[in-house]
């Protein structure tokens, strides 16, 4: 039988995309497919709810397998521990964090605002002189802690809290900045502007229509409106960063900053 939807793997774990017509039973077999196909699964939950709060957590619910929801997943030469059911992690932007990685270049520092498992600050560490890593999910912190020391990185910061309160009042600036929070970044925009170094690469993510062209120009114009007086934009380019669902995607925009003289 041919699967008729998705599903991600993290690890051992699988998360299955449910259908609205999908019966408890249609899931199970669904479920026990996956397991038969893929002999490294070894647990299955299914979505059953959008990811909320401030946490930025999944609502799931087990289907098959073990129930344990902590899983080791590697993605670019580098292994995670990931708990599906307390962080937020997508293995559909592996792609788009090896391109924003492949940009770093060494003597950078690097601020991720919202750092979660640290998919982006663990391997950009390995390029860059410093990185900074702040979320305001104290179980995401956690499992970065032991990211650092399984990936045997010296050259990460890290503190749980709030981006907003936190990014500007660090003591240093920042030549690359990560804002991985699509439902609204828009908020945080001023505080990261804060943090930039005279010469700035700003990766802002946001949930959009990446086939509206006008609601791209509308986001580049509040974005431009953002950044005030004291930085020069010199160029906002855009990437498509994966659907997230019919007609919506993560698109990352790319806003260089030069401070004004």
């Amino acid at each position: 039988m041919r699967l008729d939807r998705g599903f991600d793997v993290i690890g051992s774990v699988a998360i299955i995309k449910p259908k609205p017509d999908d019966s408890p039973g249609k899931t199970r077999a669904i479920a026990a497919q996956i397991m038969r196909e893929n002999k490294h699964i070894a647990s299955i939950f299914i979505k059953s709810g959008k990811v909320e709060g401030e946490d930025r957590t999944m609502k799931l619910r087990w289907v098959a397998g073990s129930r344990k929801s902590l899983t080791l997943h590697r993605e670019n030469g580098f292994m995670f521990y990931v708990d599906v059911r307390k962080v937020f992690f997508s293995p559909r932007m592996g792609t788009e964090r090896l391109r924003v990685i492949n940009q770093v270049k060494p003597g950078d520092r690097v601020l991720d605002m919202f750092c979660g498992v640290g998919p982006f600050a663990i391997p950009i560490a390995k390029k860059a002189s410093y990185v900074y890593a702040i979320d305001i999910n104290k179980e995401a912190i956690a499992l970065l802690k032991k990211n650092i020391k399984l990936n045997k990185i010296t050259n990460i910061d890290f503190k749980q809290g709030d981006s907003n309160k936190l990014a500007g009042k660090l003591g240093m600036k920042f030549d690359r900045i990560i804002m991985n929070f699509p439902s609204n970044p828009t908020r945080f925009l001023e505080s990261a502007v804060k943090a930039a170094a005279d010469r700035c690469v700003v990766y802002y993510y946001k949930f959009i229509n990446a086939s509206d062209r006008t609601a791209i120009k509308d986001e580049n114009s509040k974005i431009r409106g953002i950044i005030g007086k004291d930085f020069t934009v010199t160029g906002i380019n855009t990437f498509r960063a994966g659907e997230t669902a019919p007609f919506v995607n993560r698109m990352c925009f790319q806003i260089r900053l030069r401070k004004n003289q």
